[in-house]
């Protein structure tokens, strides 16, 4: 009885993966209804906060202060002032028209702080550069909101193609700025990217918004929302040594390359490399990635936090496949992030994942201590979750891991010191899929070499899985309180000369 209760989940499994596509429209109606209930994100369930951590400048993970005390992110509130129509200052509207592009720029400049610049249903051409800024179309100004009437009804075409950091939208060093309601595309009409190992395959923007700092100074209070943005080179959103900026409700999808050396990333939110100082006036932290949707068929990673970028919200999100690890803390010192409430389906590698090897152009390790990954849905990955190459101090709780087919380990923990799972349940896999590993980390040229030390493995639930919990090498290994249950091959299976106190 048992084993054919088995068999019937996963049949049942099976055949839910040809249903992604209308799992994934429920999830973002019901993402949709969240966001819009809520006047900024907030911790979610009954997850424990984790404890301070002993590294670093800021203490607790997530929207804190230098205190630890929970902060509100601002947001600029609509506009105040005038609405300027961008078919006022010559834009037209109608596809294949001449340059709109100066026309947009000019009713920038004749906007004040308080105004918004309106772009009526249409498609906008856009041909030309601004003067003061050759890589990008548009850039926007301080205090100065710029909204469409819908991604579905306001499009902006760009003719930029492969040109060095080029940026349809460029925002540096702006504050109190809302980008809303169009979609950003570009002219190329090549094919889009699908061979991560692909290093030559390209066009249209690198970027499709770009906001980022000014003489050292960051940008902040800037809300990104409800855009569709496609056909770009190396990020769709990219939020560069800035804070406070908040990115809801966007669909990005259809990057043109996804090759090493930073293509393909649907939201990229970077802080500067090797700078740690939390009292710099370009630190990054306290930037929100909520409720954004993204079609991971041609996206190297959808969501990616990169270099020592602190104390950010990554929620609510919807993913759909990726060619790599969907949501990446990607191996340069990002610490104390909280990832919770996102939905992640199918993918070619891991959910979420901690550390990253890079490649030839770019050599990273560890992701900085104190991440906290909670309370997210991961569905049919090939890993649920992932922490390698030394990154420390994860706390990894309340995550429903639902393997399938081609699913090859819920959680795996390689040289991840002080790693925390706690309240996971994982159920799901077939023949050599394992609820929990742990094994030998053989780091990358080197870097990030080690074994799993310091792991604590409490109060899971694994239930109605092919294998449990499979501990391959480590030291100083708790386990306690775990639930497993209905299994079809081994509950446990520890290694020779590994000792794991219960």
């Amino acid at each position: 009885m048992r084993r054919q209760m088995k068999e019937s989940v996963q049949n049942s499994r099976r055949g839910s993966a040809h249903l992604w596509w209308v799992v994934l429209g429920l999830v973002v109606l019901l993402t949709a209804c969240t966001v819009e209930k809520s006047d900024r994100p907030v911790r979610s369930d009954d997850a424990v906060e984790p404890a301070p951590s002993g590294h670093g400048d800021w203490q607790v993970p997530g929207l804190v202060d230098r205190s630890g005390a929970p902060t509100k992110v601002p947001t600029p509130g609509p506009a105040t002032g005038k609405s300027l129509d961008v078919m006022d200052f010559g834009a037209d509207p109608e596809p294949d028209s001449s340059d709109d592009a100066a026309a947009i720029r000019k009713a920038l400049d004749a906007a004040e702080p308080g105004d918004e610049i309106f772009l009526p249903a249409g498609t906008y051409d856009l041909r030309s550069t601004d003067p003061a800024d050759k890589s990008a179309n548009i850039a926007l100004r301080s205090g100065v909101n710029l909204r469409g009437e819908g991604p579905e009804r306001t499009v902006l075409l760009t003719s930029l193609d492969g040109e060095k950091d080029s940026r349809v939208i460029r925002g540096s060093g702006i504050h109190d700025v809302i980008v809303a309601d169009f979609t950003i595309t570009s002219r190329h009409d090549g094919p889009l990217g699908d061979d991560p190992n692909d290093g030559d395959a390209g066009g249209g923007p690198m970027y499709g918004i770009h906001i980022g700092a000014h003489k050292g100074k960051a940008s902040s209070r800037v809300l990104v929302e409800n855009l569709g943005i496609r056909r770009f080179e190396r990020h769709g959103i990219s939020v560069k040594a800035s804070r406070e900026v908040t990115l809801s409700r966007n669909y990005v999808s259809e990057a043109t390359a996804v090759g090493p050396g930073g293509q393909g990333y649907g939201i990229a939110i970077e802080g500067s490399v090797d700078q740690h100082d939390p009292d710099a006036a370009n630190d990054s932290r306290h930037n929100v990635v909520i409720g954004n949707t993204f079609d991971g068929r041609h996206l190297r990673h959808a969501i990616l936090l990169q270099f020592p970028t602190h104390n950010n919200l990554v929620a609510e999100n919807t993913i759909v496949g990726s060619l790599l690890d969907a949501i990446d803390l990607h191996g340069e010192g990002e610490y104390l992030n909280e990832v919770r409430d996102n939905t992640v389906i199918g993918g070619q590698q891991a959910g979420i994942a901690l550390g990253n090897s890079g490649g030839a152009k770019n050599k990273h390790d560890a992701s900085g201590p104190g991440n906290w990954v909670h309370s997210n849905h991961l569905i049919g990955n090939r890993q649920g979750i992932l922490v390698a190459l030394g990154t420390p101090d994860t706390l990894i709780e309340s995550n429903r891991i639902t393997a399938e087919e081609d699913s090859k380990v819920g959680i795996e923990v390689r040289n991840a010191p002080g790693t925390e799972l706690r309240g996971n349940t994982i159920t799901g896999g077939t023949d050599g899929f394992w609820a929990i590993r742990l094994s030998k980390d053989r780091g990358a040229d080197g870097r990030g070499k080690g074994i799993p030390s310091g792991i604590r493995i409490q109060s899971n639930i694994i239930r109605l899985v092919a294998n449990g919990i499979r501990i391959d090498a480590g030291e100083d290994i708790s386990m306690l309180e775990n639930v497993v249950d209905d299994i079809d091959g081994d509950e446990l299976r520890l290694a020779d000369g590994v000792g794991v106190s219960r």
